[in-house]
């Protein structure tokens, strides 16, 4: 074991009583002008070497459990756990005390917004009776036990680039000073858990290119693909390690500003004018019966985009939204029409995904998942972590997701189609589950975990060929909304729903 000490200045060292340094080899001085050495009183004496004081062995082993006992040994916790560090002690007696203080390893990771060298982040423990700091530990048995609530920890995480903790222990007694646990390997890791990713906002469910949905222009097509692959490589996996981020993820939910609206235009105005309806195959003649949407789209396109606004907001809110829903419509149209892109978020309509029996049925489900794996993975938390987002068709997904045991996927919100949750979103596109808090007491436990839904308020050439365009006025609310998103070139954005709930559970 070495230490090595730079300074770009001096060193100072001031001590009341004696200064000794004892070597097994060899002790060098090294200046670049001169080396001097005052005795004051009696001069530089230089004798035979004395032998350094005993050294003992206090400390022979440090570990984290979930239990007082040290039996169930963990590595990974999540906020507001009760955890225990357990020191393992020799040649110390009963009642002897050791400076123990906690520390989060940061040495080997650099912090964001860092300007110096990383360093050790010390955090405080404070006896909740007395409300001050715990740093003195009595050994009994050769053992002392440290329950901790990881509670409070929000600066510390927000601090982490990864947003993991890495707790350990500094020890000291008497004349030695050591870290325990001794691997870092063995660090406690604290961490909100990514428990699902459902696709993702603004990519298509192959998690190839950019959603339909999303696309705009004035009817003539841009370049093919309209993402390149490595944009969308590095999209994937900035979102499976941090999630949706704004500043890096702009161009994936439309609010930058580009030069070329076309970029992003995915139809030509021939395509929008040629959508049509289905309504059956005639028996005999083998014959589909077409209804012809886009010969509306073509007799509307000869409005102006004011015209177009107004007849949208108006069938719109006529047919597929009441109440306080009916506002959030019209503030959703008012930012199609502002034509900036980004991210739409109002209470109102999280108020309403929150009170909806859909949403209830969805978390639900979401909570029995994560009581199970909970209940089977407590000792091994990190196990629950599923951070790459799942993407494919509905039976690919089903199947993937039938083999890590999750039953959901995202909620669809067509059961009333004139409250206003359908036309808002419909089904949702993505999702994302985080387990933000778990709270264990004995074998019970409350968790806290963190719902985003993701939707796209936009359409594409499909939408046009469905039912609902064909029945008279309310048909209007989606053409005059297909034409100014594909053929006027405004810009469709992505909704996003956040809220937390709790439930309970035992291990």
């Amino acid at each position: 074991m070495s230490k090595t000490t730079i300074v770009g200045g001096r060193i100072i060292e001031s001590t009341g009583g004696n200064f000794n340094i004892y070597a097994k080899e060899n002790i060098v001085y090294r200046s670049a002008t001169t080396i001097t050495e005052t005795g004051v009183e009696r001069g530089v004496n230089y004798g035979n070497p004395q032998n350094p004081p005993e050294r003992k062995n206090y400390f022979t082993k440090g570990w984290w459990s979930l239990d007082i006992e040290g039996n169930k040994i963990i590595k990974n916790a999540i906020p507001f756990m009760t955890v225990y560090f357990h020191l393992e002690t020799k040649n110390i007696p009963n009642g002897g005390n050791v400076f123990m203080t906690l520390y989060e390893e940061d040495n080997s990771e650099p912090e964001e917004n860092d300007t110096v060298a990383d360093k050790d982040d010390k955090i405080t423990l404070v006896n909740k009776s007395t409300q001050k700091e715990t740093q003195v530990r009595p050994v009994n048995n050769n053992k002392i036990v440290v329950p901790i609530e990881l509670g409070g920890l929000d600066n510390f995480l927000e601090n982490e680039a990864d947003k993991v903790l890495e707790l350990y222990f500094r020890c000291s007694y008497s004349n030695e000073n050591a870290q325990y646990p001794s691997n870092i390997q063995d660090y406690l890791k604290v961490n909100e858990i990514v428990a699902d990713r459902y696709k993702m906002p603004g990519l298509n469910e192959e998690g190839k290119e950019i959603a339909s949905d999303l696309s705009f222009g004035y009817g003539v097509k841009g370049p093919n693909p309209i993402y390149s692959p490595s944009a969308i490589t590095t999209y994937i996996d900035q979102y499976s390690e941090k999630g949706f981020q704004l500043n890096d993820h702009a161009l994936f939910v439309n609010s930058t500003a580009n030069s070329n609206q076309n970029d992003k235009a995915k139809y030509s105005r021939e395509e929008c004018y040629s959508a049509k309806y289905t309504m059956a195959t005639v028996p005999f003649i083998n014959v589909d019966l077409n209804v012809p949407t886009g010969l509306d789209v073509r007799i509307f396109d000869n409005l102006s985009d004011e015209t177009l606004f107004w007849d949208f907001e108006q069938t719109a809110s006529l047919y597929f939204a009441t109440g306080l829903l009916q506002g959030n419509l019209k503030r959703m149209i008012a930012k199609f029409k502002s034509n900036q892109g980004g991210i739409y978020e109002d209470p109102v309509l999280t108020e309403a995904i929150i009170n909806s029996d859909v949403t209830k049925k969805y978390c639900a489900d979401v909570e029995k998942y994560l009581s199970e794996s909970i209940k089977t993975n407590i000792t091994s938390l990190d196990k629950i972590e599923d951070k790459k987002p799942y993407f494919g068709n509905h039976n690919t997904l089903q199947a993937d997701r039938k083999n890590k045991n999750k039953t959901f996927s995202r909620p669809i919100y067509n059961v009333n189609r004139t409250e206003g949750l359908t036309i808002a979103l419909n089904d949702i596109w993505a999702t994302q589950i985080v387990i933000k808090e778990l709270k264990n007491t004995n074998n019970t436990y409350k968790c806290k975990y963190e719902v985003i839904l993701w939707d796209h308020f936009g359409l594409d050439l499909p939408d046009m060929e469905k039912i609902f365009n064909i029945i008279p006025s309310v048909g209007e609310a989606f053409v005059t909304w297909f034409i100014l998103q594909h053929l006027r070139g405004y810009k469709p954005f992505v909704t996003k729903i956040k809220f937390e709930k709790k439930f309970e559970g035992t291990f």
